[in-house]
């Protein structure tokens, strides 16, 4: 299975359903293919403009950049000012990161970077600095260091004004945003990035861009439009004849794993080998881990199992010397596939087992799911079909937000086999049983009058059968009982108890028709500074807050309205009304929330909420027309936070 990179944003497989907004869906196509450095432009003295452009070569042709280097160097001492030092230690990272293979050397110029910052108290080479140190955490999966260092960096960069390390200081807050779920505030990072790449001219960059973004298509399985985007950053890459190996190693990792759904076979082994060339040349250990990951998942779809163990132990190989758990995790995946491909169930069982262990401490949900599939295939192809059933139950259960019905139908395909080994080894039992009562009938013959003999027989044979009957009959209604409660499951969000938004396509097909009322309201309603919440009073109190809230918009609304539980801290309403009384009905859902303090562990706290709505005219434009709806609420309901939150907003087109 492939693995995609979180370089730029990318993570292991996760489908979410995401929206990418780029107007029109046309990608700007920026004129120059240097990087942004108005803000070092202001800052340097004349002298030091042969740095500053091979500081713009060492990003985009790096290869160009080291012949170039020791000639200035030698022309003009980097020693000669603090912003000359600065600038000779970018280029020396950009090279490395780029074109070396020395983790240790990358680290060394952060460090020298940080310490000239520090001795000199110039603050822009602190957030470079910071920056670097930043997107090395991420590579080695901190996270939470990461991000509150990338927080300060952002400050920094806007009290500045120095926009092109805002620009990428929102692009990797943006990847953190993806890599933990958090898509809505991940996408806006995104847009504000790409947005300030296209003002400055940093071509480059708004190619990687556009390679995150193919990447979030990819999540959600819409292989055209993240094929349209992954193309769209490779054009670019290639119109500008850039020369980064660390950037086009990523982009080919990314190509190769929409080959595979596009299926493109010769494509995808060609891309993910280029892939795998320039990963060697980079320091960066996810790249390398990554392409590592897909070279075997490409191997074991060509069916060569024993090439994939290879790969699968050079990776495993990698993340233990780096000491990284994810990777190690990814990397006995990996060999556990290519082991069982090989039929060597003891050993595919040993390290997935490990991997699903390590997933679950991780809290890695999605890969957790999988590999728990992966582990019932083992089971299964072992004959162990109760341990086989057990794990694909788990997989089942766990899975149902987004592949319920395609899951369902493998646990009962496998509640199926499993009863039919039971029923052949009871068969088989049966002809035994029945073969020992013939011969005993046969001794008995002489002695027994026949008739009375095959009574006894039948009636023998019809107690198996009825208790056979018992059991089919006892097992089956265990089944529809499960069954019954995957189905609650499936449209009802389990914290709030409201229905999700898989309920809401099958509410929309029936229940308008029943309006008393021809128009409706649809609004969307987030939770003001929720973010907030959960981290100065915990997830528990967050927890609270999002029952109060559901149990309230529940008790307010009618019987034929509709409140789901949108995602995260977004609820959805759709309440049948007139056009006249819709802002009258924002405006009691707003107070409904704020006039009352929601009382928790934490204490009572005052909650307030932002919402973003639309009207439709009649239920069957309701019916047709929802999603843009949906959309025209929640462009209000962004107007209403970028106002200032705690209010609300009408959509002036409706449908």
């Amino acid at each position: 299975m492939p693995k995609l990179l979180n370089i730029f944003g990318v993570m292991p497989k996760v489908f979410l359903l995401v929206i990418i907004c780029i107007p029109g869906q046309v990608v700007a196509n920026p004129a120059s293919p240097l990087p942004c450095i108005r803000f070092l432009k202001s800052i340097a003295q004349k002298q030091d403009k042969p740095y500053l452009e091979l500081y713009a070569l060492s990003t985009v042709q790096p290869e160009k950049a080291i012949k170039r280097l020791p000639k200035v160097t030698k022309m003009l001492l980097p020693d000669y000012s603090p912003f000359r030092k600065a600038i000779y230690l970018l280029i020396q990272y950009n090279i490395e990161q780029a074109e070396g293979d020395d983790d240790v050397k990358v680290q060394g110029y952060i460090s020298k970077l940080h310490k000239l910052g520090e001795e000199t108290q110039i603050k822009w080479i602190q957030a470079e600095a910071s920056f670097l140190q930043a997107v090395e955490w991420v590579d080695k999966r901190k996270y939470a260091d990461a991000a509150a260092l990338l927080m300060e960096v952002e400050a920094d960069a806007r009290e500045l004004g120095y926009a092109s390390l805002l620009a990428r200081t929102i692009k990797w807050q943006a990847n953190i945003d993806i890599d933990h779920s958090e898509y809505k505030e991940g996408l806006k990072r995104y847009q504000q990035a790409y947005d300030l790449f296209i003002e400055c001219g940093d071509t480059l960059q708004v190619a990687q861009v556009l390679s995150n973004m193919s990447t979030l298509h990819i999540r959600m399985e819409e292989w055209p439009k993240a094929d349209f985007y992954i193309q769209q950053a490779l054009d670019i890459y290639r119109k500008h004849d850039f020369s980064n190996p660390f950037a086009e190693a990523i982009l080919y990792i990314n190509v190769s794993v929409i080959d595979k759904y596009l299926n493109r076979p010769q494509e995808r082994i060609k891309h993910i080998k280029k892939a795998m060339v320039l990963a060697s040349k980079t320091s960066s250990y996810r790249v390398k881990l990554t392409a590592l990951m897909n070279l075997s998942a490409v191997y074991l779809d060509a069916n060569r199992p024993q090439k994939a163990l290879e790969n699968a132990m050079a990776c495993l190989n990698l993340a233990e010397k780096v000491g990284e758990p994810r990777g190690v995790a990814y990397c006995n995946e990996s060999l556990g596939e290519a082991y069982f491909k090989l039929g060597e169930l003891e050993a595919a069982l040993k390290h997935t087992s490990f991997a699903r262990d390590n997933y679950q401490k991780l809290g890695d949900r999605k890969r957790y799911i999988y590999i728990s599939n992966l582990i019932a295939d083992i089971f299964e192809e072992a004959g162990d079909y109760k341990e086989a059933l057990k794990y694909y139950k788990t997989y089942a259960n766990d899975d149902k937000e987004y592949l319920f019905d395609v899951r369902r139908k493998e646990l009962f395909d496998l509640q199926e086999r499993f009863d039919a080994k039971v029923k052949e080894q009871e068969i088989t039992l049966l002809k035994t049983e029945n073969e020992l009562n013939s011969a005993r009938i046969a001794e008995q013959k002489a002695r027994e009058n026949s008739l009375r003999v095959g009574v006894l027989f039948i009636l023998f044979v019809l107690y198996l059968l009825y208790r056979r009957y018992k059991d089919v009959r006892r097992d089956n209604e265990v089944l529809e009982q499960s069954n019954a409660e995957l189905t609650t499951q499936s449209i009802q969000d389990p914290l709030t108890k409201l229905h999700n938004r898989r309920y809401l396509q099958l509410w929309l097909k029936s229940a308008p028709k029943h309006f008393k009322q021809p128009t409706s309201l649809l609004a969307l309603l987030d939770i003001d500074h929720f973010k907030a919440i959960n981290d100065k009073l915990g997830h528990d109190v967050g927890d609270q807050v999002l029952i109060i809230l559901a149990q309230r918009l529940k008790e307010t609304i009618c019987c034929d309205d509709l409140v789901v539980r949108w995602g995260g801290e977004e609820f959805l309403l759709i309440i049948n009304t007139c056009k006249t009384e819709a802002e009258s009905v924002l405006e009691h859902l707003r107070l409904l929330v704020s006039d009352s303090k929601f009382t928790t562990n934490g204490g009572d706290i005052t909650v307030t909420v932002s919402i973003g709505a639309a009207v439709s005219e009649t239920p069957e434009a309701l019916q047709e027309n929802w999603e843009s709806m949906l959309q025209a609420a929640d462009k209000a309901l962004y107007n209403v936070k970028s106002a200032g939150r705690n209010g609300y907003q009408l959509s002036t087109s409706s449908s």
